[in-house]
């Protein structure tokens, strides 16, 4: 019998559309039994819940009475393209709410896990209370909060002139040139632009098929929100205890230039984990690093809430 494709994600216990704030539909699978511990992964710029894909199979193998909640960012995935103008920060955030709305029960919390954008939409959530009350921790993957395209390095050689270099990767983020198709050529760009240098074909392509799945022009809208993202402000009220994870050969959220800012800024910082030789698609390149850390995290709020339990005894 051939082993599961480990990029293709299993199937869910359940399919959801879910109406954000505004409308749009957002798509949302669910994995794992109703009233268990719940995860709730964020995918970042680009990409869909099939980059969670090897995340998934290792939690659910690992703790198969966790619930893990996954969905796919508006414009994203299987989730509805919205009118031009409803993009952006605080629309990240009324999509997270719009989730935990119609998957959490009244009093129940959650472990919030973002990559990238994902991890940016944690962030920005800082001080609103609507999604701190249900979060009890959170996991943030190879991420930024601001300043982002200048200090990227994809485009070799730009690192040495800091104004062309923020114009190039801004330009990068939001432009709609088509991605596709995959080709040796794309395929070899697309991991030097998110993967480590010792990332092997299977990874690779499975990172091509994802990129170059996303529609040109919500890639373009949303690179065009996170060419000038700042949540500065926002990181400084996320009071949940959150950890931070990141690869030393991320091109396109640096760790020199965000691991540490990120850190510093945090209410309640649990510690770093650093991926040697990874590159910004750690939950791809590292599922079990990722996977521990949640495991972390998750057992922080179990313990937690039982420890509350008893004090009302």
């Amino acid at each position: 019998m051939s082993k599961p494709d480990p990029f293709a994600p299993p199937a869910p216990e359940a399919r959801l559309r879910v109406p954000s704030a505004d409308g749009t539909q957002l798509n949302v699978e669910v994995h794992g039994p109703s009233g268990a511990p719940t995860v709730v992964l964020i995918h970042g710029w680009t990409c869909k819940i099939a980059f969670w894909a090897p995340v998934i199979r290792e939690l659910r193998a690992a703790a198969p009475d966790l619930r893990v909640v996954a969905y796919d960012q508006r414009g994203h995935g299987a989730s509805e393209a919205p009118a031009p103008d409803r993009y952006g920060v605080s629309i990240l955030v009324e999509d997270l709410t719009a989730v935990l709305d119609a998957t959490l029960e009244d009093g129940e919390q959650a472990v919030l896990v973002g990559h990238s954008m994902g991890g940016m939409t944690i962030m920005a959530a800082g001080g609103n209370e609507a999604i701190l009350s249900r979060t009890a921790g959170a996991v943030l993957c190879s991420t930024g909060f601001q300043g982002l395209p200048a200090a990227s390095y994809v485009v070799p050689g730009l690192r040495r002139f800091p104004k062309t270099n923020k114009r190039a990767h801004s330009f990068l983020l939001g432009n709609s040139l088509p991605i596709g198709p995959i080709t040796p050529i794309s395929r070899a760009m697309l991991k030097h632009t998110a993967l480590g240098p010792k990332s092997n074909k299977p990874l690779q392509i499975a990172n091509a098929r994802i990129i170059t799945a996303c529609h040109p022009k919500p890639r373009s809208a949303w690179g065009r929100v996170l060419s000038d993202l700042d949540v500065s402000a926002q990181i400084r009220d996320l009071n949940v205890p959150t950890s931070v994870i990141f690869g030393t050969k991320d091109r396109l959220t640096p760790p020199v230039a965000h691991a540490q800012a990120i850190a510093d800024a945090l209410p309640q910082f649990e510690g770093m984990v650093t991926l040697t030789g990874v590159g910004h698609m750690t939950p791809l390149e590292a599922p079990d690093a990722v996977v521990s850390l949640i495991r972390k995290r998750v057992q922080s709020m179990i313990n937690a809430a039982e420890l509350a339990k008893g004090s009302e005894l």
